[in-house]
């Protein structure tokens, strides 16, 4: 039988997978900035399948966190069923977990996420994490009038976003590791082969999404954050969490490279790409044709 040392490893290690999941989806959603936007359906599902993995796993991060801490302070842990999926409750009460002093000097994203938009944001979020948004498609069938709210909502939080010059690098990088894996895999006769891992490449990641989705990063950062904190060398019952939170304990900019454009050290990946268009692209051009591979 699992011991509860085990189940808070597995419970956490769950919850990191949805929220990056979830983070890394929405990264992918192709959408222009432009609050009047029209997507086929086809690439419309993918936003409601970012958000249900991505609200599931936010859920469990702060819930794990002020159950670890109860644990602390009252020897128990206490009940968070009682939350249900009232995000914008959790993260209240998330606010209000006593810490000492020094720990929000010392510990890096220790305090509570004040992006601009941020508590229209955390609305939205339970609005759908609360079923208003989960099955509003399906509740639509049956209904005489309903309003698709959190595709209506998406596109106002898309408007206008903007990412910082490093992710835009970020992206234009991931968009140059597809087609140099094309290259080679074309040349080697193995399109066949790779095409079902290409699939990823093919839409490629957008700014204005990655935006909407870095805040949702800051936002789950945050309770991880605390949860590493509650659970690093305070009580032999508690395991150290925070070797499962790495992934979540990053800035924006390394998070956005490490876990949704998959590129583990982006200098030395940069590197490889012009050596690559060096010894690869430049060989397969015409005399005086020029490549922007990289640009």
């Amino acid at each position: 039988m699992q011991t509860k040392w085990t189940r808070l490893v597995v419970e956490t290690q769950l919850a990191v997978d949805l929220v990056t999941t979830g983070i890394r989806r929405i990264s992918f959603m192709p959408m222009s900035g432009k609050s009047d936007q029209r997507l086929p359906y086809d690439q419309v599902y993918p936003l409601y399948a970012g958000l249900h993995t991505y609200t599931t796993g936010l859920e469990r991060l702060v819930k794990l966190s002020i159950a670890c801490h109860g644990f602390l302070e009252h020897g128990v842990f206490p009940e968070v069923r009682s939350f249900s999926h009232k995000i914008g409750s959790l993260l209240d009460a998330l606010e209000d977990l006593e810490f000492p002093d020094h720990d929000r000097e010392s510990w890096n994203y220790f305090e509570r996420p004040s992006d601009a938009d941020s508590r229209n944001l955390i609305d939205w979020l339970e609005r759908f994490a609360a079923g208003g948004g989960r099955y509003e498609i399906l509740d639509s069938l049956s209904a005489k009038e309903s309003d698709i709210l959190t595709w209506t909502n998406w596109q106002e939080f898309c408007a206008g976003a903007t990412v910082s010059d490093r992710v835009k690098w970020i992206i234009s990088m991931h968009n140059a590791i597809g087609d140099a894996i094309r290259d080679v895999t074309s040349d080697a006769d193995l399109e066949a082969v790779t095409a079902p891992h290409l699939h990823e490449f093919d839409g490629g990641l957008h700014e204005s999404s990655a935006a909407v989705a870095l805040s949702m990063y800051r936002l789950a950062r945050w309770p991880a954050s605390l949860l590493d904190r509650v659970s690093h060398y305070t009580h032999q019952d508690l395991p150290i969490l925070g070797e499962a939170l790495v992934g979540l304990e990053q800035s924006s900019e390394d998070f956005f490279a490490c876990e949704v454009a998959r590129i583990s050290d982006p200098d030395v990946a940069e590197e490889e790409l012009l050596a690559h268009r060096e010894n690869f692209v430049s060989s397969q051009l015409g005399e005086g044709d020029e490549d922007d591979f990289l640009d």
